[in-house]
């Protein structure tokens, strides 16, 4: 209702312009990557850890030294723990056929465990030393829920499971207090959802040997799943619910097995995986709606120059660079916006996204704002705060400036992503120069095709940050896109790039200084 509402009120133009994009932008087509893989499992840190994926009677090497798999909503990515750069285990994230690497978090020296998606792909949970932190997919924010382990995010998306080593407890994924779920004797541990949100796998030592249960958390019924002396751990449900794996050294070694989830009476439990010294399986999702989304891949700085300007009768300097974003996802990033009077001086944006069957579309409303920017180059309709600017002191990341920046246009006709991607159009869709000239507007239809980048040149409307009081010294500038994280996207993770500068005064503060480029980083902020 919200989209057909929206649709409605734009105007014959856009909306002729809109049932034209989202039909010829590309084949509706979204494979998944290493679609042979149904389960991701990690090996023992006793023997070296790494994780893998298994299916179709196939088991491939993922990723060495990681632990702690967990699939995205999608199915698509996977997230996990690695040693970062100080030894401590991160949280990292790359596409199931190894592509698309990115780190998430940097602990500095606190080790994480356990991460967990939210049904969106737009956060995870993560055990952070003892504690429940939310964090953002392109690693932003940090927002403590409280002690706890083995975080599990509901299907549902609003609670999460954990333990405290003793008992199971769910806790709302916006805080408060935890309420308890489980009683037993003994030591409840390691959660994990089935895909209809009403039932909590886990483990139980409560008559003496650690077995697999089912909890049912409308009845409160237990089911005891395995019975016996062996060593049963790590459960997970299959994609479908009819079944849990879990890892247990029943035949002696440790394998992965999967037992029926209604119980022992359903059948006996049988190997999956036979590989040695596996365990932490999860199961591939396998969602109903696809979404062919966008993804915002920042560059890198480049271009850097200095200018004079005066402002309120005093010189000051300003540093000028390029930027560019590329649209590298599944989908064109799609925008229409409106306002119900000429009065207001903004229009509330959505975002329209295709999905691949049936020609349909979902729509995400109040994404940003557009608003109309007079410039003696073009006056057009802008959004606001699409990609930012900002300046860090190198030595302890700490930001000193943000951008003057008004707000971009997105269109195809600045530039093209290199490479060649899966649904690019054969040619330029975004034609339009959002409604310039108009300021009396009351829709616009504006975005960027996959394959297709939005770029601004060196100082142009805003493209720069003032550098008179800074000193002399090493920084990091960075570029990102999406900082206000409204937009939907395939990845989060690629949305920074930075470059390393020293920045001096050889002739006095009076002179403009100089600026030297070290390093760039793509995919990071921390150059």
């Amino acid at each position: 209702m919200r989209a057909a509402v929206a649709l409605a009120a734009l105007t014959l133009a856009s909306v002729s312009l809109l049932a034209t994009t989202l039909s010829v932008a590309g084949t509706r087509s979204a494979p998944l990557p290493a679609s042979w893989a149904t389960l991701a499992f990690a090996r023992s840190e006793s023997v070296g850890g790494g994780l893998y994926l298994a299916g179709r009677r196939r088991v491939l090497r993922f990723k060495r030294g990681a632990v702690d798999p967990a699939w995205s909503p999608d199915g698509r990515r996977l997230a996990f723990v690695a040693s970062g750069s100080g030894g401590a285990g991160d949280l990292f994230v790359a596409d199931a056929d190894g592509t698309h690497r990115g780190r998430i978090t940097r602990t500095d020296g606190v080790d994480e465990a356990s991460p967990s998606w939210s049904p969106d792909g737009r956060h995870l949970v993560v055990e952070r030393g003892g504690t429940l932190v939310v964090v953002r997919a392109d690693g932003g924010g940090g927002r403590r829920l409280g002690a706890g382990l083995e975080p599990a995010w509901s299907p549902g998306g609003r609670r999460i499971a954990f333990t405290d080593g003793d008992n199971l407890y769910l806790v709302s994924t916006k805080g408060g207090r935890p309420r308890q779920v489980t009683s037993a004797p003994g030591a409840q541990s390691a959660p994990a959802w089935a895909p209809d949100g009403r039932r909590l796998a886990y483990v139980s030592d409560e008559t003496g040997a650690l077995d697999i249960y089912v909890l049912d958390l409308g009845s409160g019924a237990v089911t005891p799943l395995t019975a016996d002396p062996a060593v049963d751990g790590a459960p997970a449900f299959s994609a479908n619910g009819k079944n849990v794996v879990f890892a247990s050294n029943r035949s002696g070694g440790e394998l992965l097995w999967r037992t029926p989830a209604t119980g022992p009476a359903a059948g006996p439990p049988d190997v999956l995986v036979s590989t040695p010294f596996a365990t932490s399986a999860t199961a591939r999702p396998e969602p109903r709606v696809v979404q062919l989304l966008p993804d915002f891949e920042q560059r890198p700085p480049t271009d850097l120059s200095i200018r004079s300007v005066v402002r309120g009768h005093r010189r000051h300097f300003v540093l000028g660079f390029d930027s560019a974003t590329d649209n590298i996802g599944l989908g064109p990033v799609v925008i229409t916006a409106r306002r119900s009077s000429r009065r207001l001086p903004f229009m509330r944006a959505s975002q329209v996204v295709r999905l691949a069957r049936g020609g349909r579309r979902q729509t995400f409303p109040r994404v940003g704002v557009l608003r109309y920017v007079y410039s003696p180059t073009h006056s057009h309709w802008h959004v606001m705060g699409f990609q930012r600017y900002e300046l860090w002191r190198a030595s302890d990341h700490a930001l000193l400036l943000r951008d003057r920046k008004s707000g971009f246009c997105l269109a195809d006709h600045y530039a093209h992503a290199p490479g060649s991607f899966l649904n690019e159009p054969r040619g330029p869709v975004f034609n339009d120069y959002c409604e310039q000239g108009r300021p009396e507007a009351m829709a616009v239809h504006q975005g960027t095709s996959v394959g297709y980048t939005d770029r601004y040149p060196s100082h142009f409307h805003g493209q720069n940050i003032d550098l008179t009081v800074v000193r002399a010294g090493t920084y990091v500038l960075v570029h990102r896109a999406n900082r206000r994280f409204l937009f939907r996207e395939l990845r989060y993770e690629n949305n920074a790039a930075s470059v390393r500068i020293r920045i001096g005064w050889p002739n006095g503060r009076r002179s403009p200084p100089s600026v030297r480029v070290l390093e760039a980083c793509s995919d990071s902020d921390r150059c």
